[in-house]
């Protein structure tokens, strides 16, 4: 999904958001399956996002989960309503920049998780044919457009 044309650029003091239809229409369908991911209690997918804090002590780690997650969660959710709220040619303030940053990383996180379950290594960077493996790198892509668009404005 590589293009030679930014999908953030400086923009008045913020960084404008340049994506396609098609690119909005496939980051709408990967935040809504996010969104139900992340709602699950548990999943093989969220490990990255939810490591242990304890572990072997069952009853520290129950206890630090009782005091994060709901937190860590909300802040998952709310971040992924601004991208959907701002795909759109908006002009990102500082707060949205860091709530995109944090929802492409999630994604990331959670498709590396479902790559390496699938043989992938991502250390050696051997990806395999696979539209995650294709998800992955573009989610990577934009990351790092948005980080220099953030750093030039």
């Amino acid at each position: 999904m590589s293009r030679t044309e930014p999908y953030f650029v400086p923009d008045d003091g913020g960084v404008r958001v340049s994506l396609a239809d098609y690119e909005q229409e496939l980051l709408t369908n990967l935040v809504t399956d996010l969104r139900h991911l992340l709602m699950a209690e548990e999943h093989e997918f969220l490990r990255r996002l939810k490591p242990p804090a304890h572990p072997g002590d069952d009853e520290a780690e129950e206890a630090y989960r009782g005091l994060v997650d709901d937190e860590l969660l909300r802040g998952r959710l709310d971040g992924l309503d601004v991208l959907e709220e701002t795909m759109d040619g908006g002009i990102l303030d500082d707060d949205q920049v860091a709530a995109w940053m944090q929802a492409l990383t999630n994604l990331r996180l959670i498709l590396g998780e479902r790559l390496e379950a699938g043989g992938a290594d991502l250390a050696a960077h051997e990806l395999p044919d696979d539209p995650a493996a294709t998800i992955f790198e573009w989610a990577g892509e934009l990351l790092e457009w948005l980080v220099r668009a953030a750093s030039a404005a």
